[in-house]
């Protein structure tokens, strides 16, 4: 595919902005580069018609990228880069007024990514679930710094003097040397953000356990972080993602569950097991009863 049937380049003009965007196909890919600058906060839908595996590298102006299916903004930073996986659909790019963007990356025939460079970055792996179980996905969940290889790189591939089946060996060649330099980068980022110790199983086991056993204590996750031997955030993390729920939510539904007991099968006033359950009101405590099982606690002994 020569140079000049695959490349385009687009100027986009619209209420508060105005830029130019260059899309090329090449083979399995498709390049392309923005540019735009904004007089006004603007949001610009984006929409695709396939799934494709993307690697973007922000080289200047700060966006916040809402996926729609999911409605989760992505806050991205300049000067950094990420690979995602975007299903089928559309998303918006906000951006804030007086912005001077511009991007460069490339998408990629998902199925292609996985069979030609699985094998040597063995780390990608969920990406292959993701693609499989057509999930969204994020190899990093904190956009990496760009570097001066990257840019140099990036640079090449953007001002190369060649044109015809040069232009797709020698650039084809770049997006090659780009994802085996950018993987490693991301990895190593991935290194930094993630805890030094990996959480373990009998951790988190310990911190339920205690909550079970210290129902009539006032409890706070600096407490329950300490007697299970973990940070806060790897205590809220963890605890959700092995049960299901947070470790607030657990603490509640415990106590409720065993005002509910209580309240059916004792004559303790509900005042009392409302501060037993941890209420400072009655109020408080037959909505949040209310919320949980559909009915007040008073229902109970009617």
């Amino acid at each position: 595919m020569s140079q000049n049937n695959s490349k385009v380049v687009k100027n986009e003009e619209g209420r508060g902005y105005r830029g130019k965007r260059m899309e090329a196909e090449l083979e399995n890919f498709l390049i392309y580069s923005s540019s735009l600058q904004t007089s006004e906060a603007v949001e610009i839908v984006v929409e695709g018609a396939d799934n494709w595996l993307q690697f973007h590298y922000q080289l200047s102006g700060k966006t916040n990228t809402l996926i729609v299916e999911e409605d989760r903004i992505v806050e991205i930073d300049s000067n950094s880069f990420a690979i995602l996986y975007q299903k089928k659909g559309c998303c918006k790019i906000r951006f804030p007024d007086n912005c001077v963007y511009k991007s460069f990356g490339f998408r990629v025939d998902p199925e292609y990514f996985v069979h030609s460079f699985l094998k040597d970055f063995q780390e990608l792996t969920p990406i292959k679930r993701a693609i499989e179980n057509n999930n969204l996905f994020y190899l990093d969940k904190k956009y990496a710094s760009l570097d001066v290889k990257t840019r140099e790189i990036i640079h090449e591939i953007l001002e190369n003097p060649y044109q015809g089946n040069l232009y797709d060996v020698y650039v084809k060649h770049k997006l090659i040397e780009l994802i085996f330099y950018s993987i490693p980068v991301l990895r190593e980022n991935a290194k930094k953000l993630s805890p030094k110790k990996p959480v373990k199983r009998e951790n988190i086991e310990r911190a339920k356990d205690f909550i079970v056993s210290n129902l009539d204590q006032k409890l706070s996750l600096k407490i329950i972080a300490k007697h299970a031997g973990l940070n806060e955030y790897s205590l809220k993390t963890e605890f959700k993602e092995q049960f299901g729920q947070s470790v607030i939510d657990f603490f509640i539904e415990l106590r409720l569950k065993r005002a509910f007991e209580d309240i059916q099968g004792s004559d303790k006033k509900i005042t009392a097991i409302a501060y037993e359950a941890g209420y400072s009101s009655v109020g408080n405590f037959s909505n949040a009863f209310f919320k949980r099982y559909g009915f007040r606690p008073s229902d109970l002994r009617k």
